[in-house]
């Protein structure tokens, strides 16, 4: 058998290359040295593999028994007592297998932690331009049960993704009602997807409002109405002012009327 220092260094630099590989299927760098001997050699006894890679005797008897126990190396002979390794193949399946459970885990269990964090209480935060919508799209993520939306433009001026994110929140269960102006033309709610209470109010002012869960909120208008200039938008998470949002969102949506499609 021959030993790593024994090795040309092309075949020591392939070697390197192959335990590394080993490491990437999740064994440590002893346990890859050890299982790559018995890789290289098909099978071997504790006393080869300890002149082989220089590793005590004591080492190797544990390094084994951990990959015996992983069912990565087999017994072989009684006598002398030899071992020899399983496919690498079926290693890397055996992980890729795992690797698939766990990220189908992190899809149903992790994520949704990830996404539902709470927020910091008292925070807020100005926003202009697209970042309203991005804000907004956010808000709609982090809903529990209620979004009330006043919106000085109609469905069909709204950004997709913000659309998207009210047919989602719908889906998922989540209360949606949604106040817009006016405009006595065809309300067109086709971009929206699910089951939505909607009014309509002669007079609406020209800025928007976003609830969730009275818990927090957003609002957002040009910064000069009826024009061209920045969008601004305010976002708080402060159950205050929110509660007050609230109590302004049903004041106008009260008196609103409905809207028959």
């Amino acid at each position: 058998m021959t030993t790593m220092q024994g090795l040309s260094q092309s075949d020591k630099l392939k070697s390197e290359k192959e335990i590394k590989i080993l490491t990437q299927l999740g064994l440590s760098k002893d346990e890859a040295q050890v299982y790559h001997v018995l890789l290289v050699s098909k099978e071997s006894t504790v006393g080869k593999i300890s002149r082989s890679i220089n590793f005590s005797r004591a080492k190797i008897y544990g390094i084994i028994d951990n990959l015996l126990s992983e069912g990565i190396v087999v017994e072989g002979n009684k006598h002398p007592k030899t071992y020899f390794p399983v496919d690498p193949k079926e290693i890397s399946d055996r992980k890729l297998k795992s690797v698939q459970k766990a990220s189908k885990l992190v899809d149903e269990k992790l994520a949704p932690l990830f996404k539902s964090k709470p927020v910091d209480y008292l925070e807020t935060l100005t926003v202009k331009d697209m970042e309203i919508f991005s804000q907004v799209v956010d808000m709609c993520e982090r809903a529990n049960e209620t979004i009330d939306v006043i919106a000085a433009i109609l469905p069909s001026e709204m950004p997709r993704n913000v659309c998207r994110a009210f047919s989602d929140a719908s889906g998922r269960g989540i209360k949606v009602r949604m106040l817009f102006p006016d405009k006595e033309t065809n309300l067109d709610l086709s971009r929206l997807e699910g089951y939505f209470e909607v009014k309509l109010a002669k007079s609406i002012p020209a800025a928007g409002i976003i609830l969730i869960d009275n818990s927090e909120f957003c609002v957002g208008g040009l910064d000069v109405p009826e024009s061209d200039n920045t969008l601004l938008g305010m976002w708080m998470n402060q159950p205050e002012l929110a509660r007050l949002a609230r109590l302004i969102f049903d004041n106008l949506y009260d008196t609103a009327e409905t809207y028959e499609s």
